[in-house]
């Protein structure tokens, strides 16, 4: 790593132009700077950078490297705060709570007693600040008072699911086992293929722990990361599940459909209203998985084709060049696991 402009002389100097030229040069060979016009940076551009103690740097870290998630983050909105506090999955660093006024609602009042109480009785670091630099810690999000420092949540990776026996199964990984969340059920898995909309993860893993979901798994590439607006949109309910994902989706499907997994994909469908939405009569007292597609593209065709049975919720348009022609994947996954569960 090394800097273009690392000491003051280099544009205070008449002497150092043929040396800024080189180094210019260097960066940007097309585009070779004569004397004058290295003067003319010198007078006009390079003050600018003085004047806002400003350094241009060149990293020589690999791409992977930059996509490094950071030490800590703000998790923000009281749902998401209680859960994580509550979930203890997390290193909390600190809280920062909004200073409570005269004009603070009841319902205010009571979400912050709640959250102090449990604050207290785990011997959580906290601080209050007022409104105006909670603002400034997370711009633009709905904090509704409460934010928390904390360490990043991530994934657990998995290659497949295992055999079900007695409502129990296993995955690849040894340390990695499963119990059916209703033992009077076959365990119900929603597969991710691709979702990049936090927004619409949120809301699916929302959903998800609404009707006791057995897991949710994601594609560990192209997939919208657990994030704190993940964790708002989910209410919480990101911090309470874990949320498993797999390096390849295809592969995932075909072990665990050896494995006795029945896979239904989530499709489109041309059909005219009807009165409910059309999942398969799939067994029941076999372990299933729903995989639903990406926001613009859905099931990418090679995931499709590892699907047995389909499920698609039919429309009530007649004109085929209606402008609407299909629902959000979060609401779509709310119909779908409001049957199938």
């Amino acid at each position: 790593m090394y800097s273009l402009f690392d000491s003051p002389s280099m544009y205070d100097s008449d002497t150092n132009f043929c040396q800024l030229r080189r180094l210019l040069s260097s960066i940007w060979p097309q585009q070779v700077m004569s004397t004058r016009a290295c003067q003319k940076t010198s007078n006009m551009i390079l003050p600018r950078f003085r004047q806002q103690s400003s350094r241009l740097w060149f990293s020589t870290r690999s791409p992977a490297s930059l996509n490094e998630k950071p030490a800590s983050e703000y998790l923000y909105g009281h749902s998401a705060v209680l859960a994580a506090i509550k979930a203890k999955k997390r290193r909390i660093d600190m809280l920062f709570f909004q200073k409570s006024s005269s004009s603070t609602k009841t319902t205010k009042k009571k979400d912050a007693t709640i959250l102090e109480d449990i604050v207290q009785k785990n011997k959580l670091p906290i601080v209050y600040w007022d409104k105006g630099r909670m603002n400034n810690l997370v711009p633009d999000k709905p904090h509704q008072g409460y934010i928390m420092k904390t360490s990043p949540l991530d994934t657990i990776d998995i290659a497949y699911l295992g055999p079900v026996e007695n409502g129990r199964y296993a995955t690849n990984k040894p340390d990695v086992n499963f119990t059916a969340k209703n033992q009077n059920k076959a365990p119900f898995w929603i597969a991710l293929d691709e979702i990049q909309d936090p927004q619409n993860l949120g809301s699916i893993l929302r959903t998800a722990y609404f009707f006791q979901v057995d897991g949710v798994l994601l594609c560990r590439k192209n997939s919208a990361p657990l994030s704190p607006t993940v964790s708002k949109v989910s209410a919480g309910a990101m911090e309470q599940m874990d949320v498993h994902s797999t390096a390849s989706l295809v592969k995932f499907l075909k072990a665990s459909s050896e494995n006795g997994w029945n896979i239904m994909g989530a499709a489109a469908t041309d059909q005219p209203k009807q009165e409910d939405a059309q999942a398969p009569d799939m067994d029941r007292t076999k372990p299933r998985i729903l995989v639903l597609g990406s926001e613009g593209l859905g099931l990418r065709k090679n995931v499709l084709a590892c699907c047995n049975e389909r499920a698609s919720i039919p429309g009530g348009m007649l004109d085929p060049d209606d402008v609407v022609d299909s629902l959000n994947v979060g609401v779509a996954a709310g119909i779908l696991i409001s049957k199938l569960t």
